[in-house]
């Protein structure tokens, strides 16, 4: 299986370091050209999950 899911969410920050010890991380943290800061994990049947919030 493959896909992925973009999910907007406040306090990214504190999601991804909540996050970090607790799941498989795909990129840690990062802010992006295009005006988002976000993180992305695996979830356990291998899908990518990005939470990200806008700068």
């Amino acid at each position: 299986m493959s896909g992925s899911l973009h999910i907007k969410a406040n306090e990214v920050a504190a999601l991804s370091e909540s996050s970090k010890d607790r799941c498989e991380i795909c990129y840690p943290l990062e802010d992006f050209d295009y005006g988002m800061r976000e993180f992305a994990i695996y979830d356990n049947n291998g899908y990518l999950l990005q939470f990200g919030q806008d700068l």
